[in-house]
């Protein structure tokens, strides 16, 4: 097992290293990356954006709907366990590690995710899960989001030295799996009923929280996580 452990640590650096090559070469390339890895517009606004497309589209499709529900709440199942691994998990960020050795790209401090663990990726099991449920609902569209989410959300983060390559690859096995589980039709049907039944009898409702949810989601929950902390370090000390 060690040998097995050894082997895939020194797969894992290998890629992380020739990706990093370009990295602390360019000023405008590097922050052009940060820009992309930071921006949620970029982020959850776009997959979002053909979540809505795909709902309005095919609005009187209710198997559409609930797979594209579907993918939402498997997002949260999965989000759970990936935060559940990174309490078991103690696996310090590539650029947080001095024995990795990796370029540290412009525009981006490591002091900054110090204490942070990097396994698994929160925002491949997030994107991932959420792309799951658009490539029920079309799979053109479902493709298109899985290129798109690898190439723009995940790879800058590898290329940062956020994450290691198993680190999305973990997150994206895991929110493929629980988008798959959640879209078994003995799961998918009890699990998205009642948001149907809540659409059918006050749409407004419906719309008003769904559109609230997808905002908070766009911007990874920062909104109610600075909340949560405003209240715990200015009220509970």
């Amino acid at each position: 097992m060690s040998l097995i452990l050894r082997d895939v640590n020194y797969l894992d650096q290998s890629i992380l290293h020739f990706i990093n090559l370009l990295a602390h070469r360019s000023l405008v390339f590097d922050e052009t990356i940060v820009l992309v890895c930071n921006n949620n517009f970029l982020k959850g606004a776009l997959v979002f954006a053909v979540i809505w497309y795909l709902w309005f589209q095919y609005k009187d499709d209710r198997n559409k709907h609930e797979y594209l529900l579907a993918g939402v709440g498997a997002s949260f199942i999965g989000l759970t366990l990936a935060k559940i691994l990174t309490w078991l998990v103690v696996r310090p960020r590539p650029f947080n590690d001095p024995s990795v050795a990796i370029r540290i790209p412009y525009g981006i401090e490591a002091a900054n995710w110090e204490g942070l663990n990097s396994f698994p990726s929160d925002h491949g099991v997030l994107f991932f899960a959420l792309a799951t449920g658009i490539f029920f609902a079309s799979r053109r569209a479902g493709w298109l989001m899985f290129i798109y989410i690898s190439a723009f959300i995940c790879l800058p983060r590898i290329y940062l030295g956020i994450h290691y390559p198993t680190d999305v690859l973990g997150g994206a096995a895991i929110g493929l799996s629980t988008g798959w589980l959640v879209h078994l039709p003995a799961i998918r049907r009890p699990f998205t009923h009642w948001a149907l039944r809540w659409l059918d009898a006050r749409p407004g409702q419906f719309y008003a929280c769904s559109f609230l949810l997808t905002y908070l989601i766009c911007e990874l929950f920062d909104p109610l996580i600075s909340v949560a902390s405003f209240i715990r370090h200015g009220y509970l000390r």
